[in-house]
């Protein structure tokens, strides 16, 4: 049976899923597209007819799976500012980051290569991710920050609180990036679940969330619960 003939924009889409795995092992400049042509199991001339340059392809994987808010992240910003919603925010970041998800677009570790890459280039891609993930989102996160402290939960601190939650944000990320070799950069001494347990009550120490409503808010084996729902 003739193996059924891909449409233009399936074809586009197919050639983006295959190189997705060569940019983030190399990084953009280095490389070739040979090795992406190599990868999508095409020519390149096949490559140009559909990308006019390899910095076209690179920017068509900005858009799979890059655009506008994470879903799972849009659930807990629509929910009411409180210590509670501030919680399941910084548990979800957390979570996503170091464990992953198992229905995403780009996969954990692809993701964060490609970040990485991105960085120690022109950081085109990381700042695209960021912005549209992430950044863009921080004026609601403060909101539950300053709902925690009309609440009393949470404490002031000298830090600006875009800024304590972009360090929380960072924390996550870096330990995922201590994981993207085979052998991990650190050894934890911990599975998957307890580190995040362990980032999650680490970042919400850092926002001040008082020890009483960590210890009143955040439980993992609900928030676990609530996040498996995001699958």
């Amino acid at each position: 049976m003739r193996a059924k003939r891909l449409s233009c924009e399936e074809r586009k889409q197919a050639i983006v899923k295959a190189v997705l795995p060569i940019f983030a092992r190399n990084g953009f400049a280095n490389t070739t597209t040979r090795e992406l042509a190599k990868a999508a199991g095409v020519s390149e001339a096949l490559i140009y007819k559909h990308f006019p340059s390899k910095e076209s392809l690179y920017a068509e994987i900005q858009s799979f799976g890059c655009k506008g808010c994470d879903p799972g992240l849009k659930k807990f910003l629509d929910l009411e500012p409180s210590t509670s919603t501030l919680v399941y925010i910084v548990y979800y970041i957390m979570r996503v980051n170091i464990v992953g998800r198992s229905k995403e677009t780009i996969c954990a570790e692809t993701r964060h290569r490609l970040i990485l890459n991105s960085c120690l280039e022109d950081g085109s891609f990381s700042r695209f991710l960021f912005h549209n993930r992430f950044a863009e989102n921080i004026s609601r996160i403060v909101e539950c920050m300053d709902a925690a402290v009309d609440a009393g939960d949470l404490v002031s601190s000298p830090v600006s609180k875009p800024n304590l939650l972009l360090f929380a944000h960072h924390l996550a990320t870096m330990i995922a990036t201590m994981h993207l070799p085979k052998k991990p950069v650190v050894d934890y001494d911990a599975t998957p679940n307890e580190l995040v347990q362990q980032a999650v009550w680490f970042a919400l120490r850092g926002l001040g969330l008082r020890d009483e409503a960590i210890k009143r808010f955040y439980s993992p084996k609900t928030l676990a619960l609530f996040f498996s729902e995001e699958k």
